[in-house]
């Protein structure tokens, strides 16, 4: 796996959720802002990859979920 695909969103008490889908499971993480998320992001990959005979992929890819109105 090269690359990790995370959907974020905003999350109802503020800053974002990212979630991302693989074959063996999930990577769900959480940020005040998307900064921090990136920086959680990061831990997260590391630690779910940690004892897996996968590499950690090359690349992270945000797709990011944002609804707001128009005033």
């Amino acid at each position: 796996m090269n690359e990790l695909v995370f959907q974020v969103e905003s999350d109802i008490d503020g800053g974002y959720v990212a979630n991302a889908k693989l074959v063996g499971g999930s990577i769900i993480t959480q940020g005040d802002t998307l900064d921090e998320l990136k920086e959680m992001i990061w831990d997260a990959v590391s630690g779910y990859f940690f004892d897996k005979s996968e590499a950690i992929p090359q690349l992270i890819r945000l797709q990011i979920n944002e609804v707001f109105a128009l005033s």
